[in-house]
Parts: C-alpha cells; sequence; structure tokens
C-alpha cells in the first residue's frame, strides 16, 4: 500500500514500505518517489520493527509526518 503526499515544494510524492536489500537483514525502509517529477531521484529512510511495521507507518502517518520523513530521508543507492 502507498500514501500520495505534497511536500512544500508542491511536488508530488508516493511514499511506500520495502523490505530494504534482499536476502540481507537490514532493517525496513520507507521509499519516496517523486510523481510530479521522475528526474527527481527516490529516496529513503531506515524504520524500526519489520516490513509489516514499516508498512503501517506508511498507512497512519498525516502529510505532516511524511514530510518529516522526506526531509530526513536518503538518496537511494
Amino acid at each position: 500500500m502507498s500514501h500520495t503526499f505534497t511536500d512544500e515544494n508542491l511536488l508530488t510524492w508516493e511514499a511506500f514500505a520495502s523490505s530494504g536489500n534482499f536476502g540481507l537483514a537490514t532493517r525496513p525502509r520507507i521509499v519516496f518517489n517523486c510523481l510530479s517529477d521522475p528526474q527527481t531521484p527516490p529516496r529513503y529512510v531506515e524504520r524500526p520493527g519489520d516490513e509489516a511495521d514499516a508498512e503501517e507507518q506508511v498507512a497512519e502517518y498525516d502529510e505532516k509526518a511524511l514530510r518529516q520523513m522526506l526531509r530526513d530521508s536518503r538518496p537511494l543507492d
């Protein structure tokens, strides 16, 4: 499940949970993909817990919380 929101620059982002690198014991991620500007690279934040916890956060967080996570995010490698 994904959550679409708009940032302070009026760009539209999609947030969704990811398990991180397949096969590695890494923390789950919330990935941010810019829908309104495909040239903007995707970003992510790592979250505690498992992928189900990250999915729950994406579904339940409001736009203000998602915008803050986007500000704290790093470029996806």
